[in-house]
């Protein structure tokens, strides 16, 4: 889950140009209205050691959904409608931690609530949630 006000945008994905020299959770640049998006491949980013040739193939991305102000975009395969969430339906984090992009998970959602700058911060370092 991205909090609204961070939301860039939500865009449907097109044409990915590959860059040499990346992480591999990098999947390339898209282009969208003159602007150059950068994409992320968000499973292979989360989840790297759960990533093998087979979850690579059943994934089928179809939007990117850009963060805050910035060219970053995650990839996802569908869209959940919006909903507001109350604060107290959220499990906050406490402290750094080992997953400073993660601002909380909202269980009755089974999803996390992401800490956009952060994550942003570790996209530009490029490093992936694991940190590595």
């Amino acid at each position: 889950a991205v909090p609204l006000k961070e939301l860039g945008g939500i865009h449907n994905l097109t044409e990915i140009n590959s860059l040499f020299g990346k992480p591999k959770w990098f999947k390339g640049v898209m282009l969208n209205r003159e602007q150059k998006l950068n994409v992320v491949d968000s499973a292979l980013w989360v989840m790297p050691e759960k990533f093998d040739t087979e979850k690579a193939s059943s994934i089928d991305y179809k939007y990117l959904i850009t963060l805050g102000d910035s060219n970053w975009g995650l990839t996802a395969e569908r869209l959940v409608e919006t909903e507001m969430v109350h604060p107290d339906s959220v499990k906050w984090r406490n402290g750094q931690g080992k997953r400073p992009w993660l601002l909380g998970t909202i269980k009755e959602k089974m999803c996390a609530l992401l800490h956009v700058s952060d994550l942003i911060a570790m996209l530009e370092q490029g490093i992936n949630a694991r940190q590595e």
